[in-house]
């Protein structure tokens, strides 16, 4: 193979300090520390003159193993950004994005918040001396764009003060997390735990519709684990005929509703549990039957289904996604007050005055000295 005109033994060992990767990231935004890794910093005077550390933002801290043929695995750069092996296995942006999902997929289930990446947060670049990430394409995706910004020191002051006093995480954290999250999945073989991910995604964005329905296709599938656990296996122990377990296994006999109503009348199901499921999927059949939208209490009913089945599936298992306060990271609504809305903010920029906006804040002034309200009434 011939690289940049060289041929041979260095044209070898150039391909091997530039090799083609994937690259997509973590999001919501960390700083990811390795075990040598020096102190972030980013001062409020280097956000104002774009002087931060950009080449430690592309430093490779470490890696994950999400399961590929050695060597490779997924490396973890210091801005959270991920990357995997241009292999022909991930020759598709469907390919892709599932296959990276399946990572963060772990971690939330081992604790770590994350959210899911879809395909305009899918890019492409090289691992440079296997020390950097350096990504060659700008994908559309928000999260995309502010990395790119911010590694090539283009952010404006308003984008880079998210430097200033970043979240943080060891790469043991996340390695740590992941295999927790491992160890779950692998006890319940046939949940998809990508569909875990977008449905925690889109429940902390309230997006309720698609939470429920990516969170209910869990609540399925872990309903059908259980279901053959404690249904289907002990009649197969039982050996009172072939036709009795394969009216079992029928979906159109044992439906949704009536497995949940046996598992209850097994005392697998609490009562409070069942009415979690009961409204979980009264909310689903009304969204994909009727087109109703559901609200928070059914995306949080679809939510606490989740790990409710879980809990009941794996009781001596530690699941750390069970306990996460999803508060920490959901957005609130905007029609209620928030909290930090009016937080005294620790730095000021001047905001640019549109006509005649000047002139009205000095009447609105006069009107409040004068004991009036915004519209002149009397207050």
């Amino acid at each position: 193979m011939v690289i940049s005109g060289h041929s041979g033994t260095h044209g070898n060992e150039l391909e091997a300090r530039r090799v083609p990767c994937l690259v997509t990231y973590l999001h919501p935004f960390r700083i990811v520390d390795g075990p040598a890794s020096p102190n972030w910093s980013a001062s409020i005077d280097q956000i104002n003159r774009t002087t931060w550390d950009y080449a430690s933002l592309h430093e490779v801290v470490g890696g994950i193993d999400v399961g590929l043929e050695a060597p490779y695995h997924m490396i973890v750069c210091r801005d959270g950004g991920l990357a995997l092996p241009a292999i022909p296995e991930l020759n598709a942006d469907q390919a892709a994005v599932e296959f990276f999902n399946k990572c963060p997929a772990k971690i939330l289930l081992g604790g770590v918040y994350c959210e899911a990446i879809t395909s305009d947060g899918l890019d492409f670049g090289s691992v440079l001396d296997w020390k950097y990430v350096r990504v060659m394409s700008c994908a559309s995706g928000t999260a995309n764009r502010f990395h790119f910004l911010i590694r090539g020191q283009h952010a404006s002051p308003t984008e880079a003060i998210a430097l200033e006093e970043p979240r943080k995480i060891a790469i043991g954290k996340l390695v740590e997390a992941a295999d927790k999250g491992r160890r779950v999945l692998e006890n319940v073989p046939n949940v998809g735990g990508e569909f875990l991910l977008k449905g925690v995604t889109d429940y902390a964005r309230r997006n309720w519709g698609v939470a429920l329905t990516n969170l209910w296709i869990i609540v399925e599938q872990l309903t059908s684990r259980l279901w053959s656990q404690k249904v289907i296996g002990p009649a197969y122990e039982s050996q009172i005929g072939r036709g009795r377990i394969d009216s079992l296994k029928d979906t159109r006999t044992w439906a949704i509703s009536t497995r949940h109503e046996m598992l209850f009348q097994l005392k697998l199901l609490d009562k409070e549990r069942y009415e979690f499921l009961a409204m979980a999927r009264k909310a689903r059949n009304q969204l994909s039957h009727e087109g109703k939208h559901p609200n928070e209490d059914d995306g949080t009913a679809a939510l606490f289904s989740v790990r409710n089945l879980l809990e009941i599936l794996l009781p001596d298992m530690e699941i750390p996604f069970v306990d996460m306060d999803l508060n920490d990271h959901a957005m609130s609504s905007p029609f209620q007050t928030s909290k930090t809305r009016f937080s005294t903010p620790k730095y000021w920029m001047e905001i640019k005055k549109l006509p005649g906006e000047a002139e009205l804040e000095k009447l609105e002034a006069e009107a409040r000295e004068k004991g009036h309200g915004p519209a002149g009434t009397r207050t």
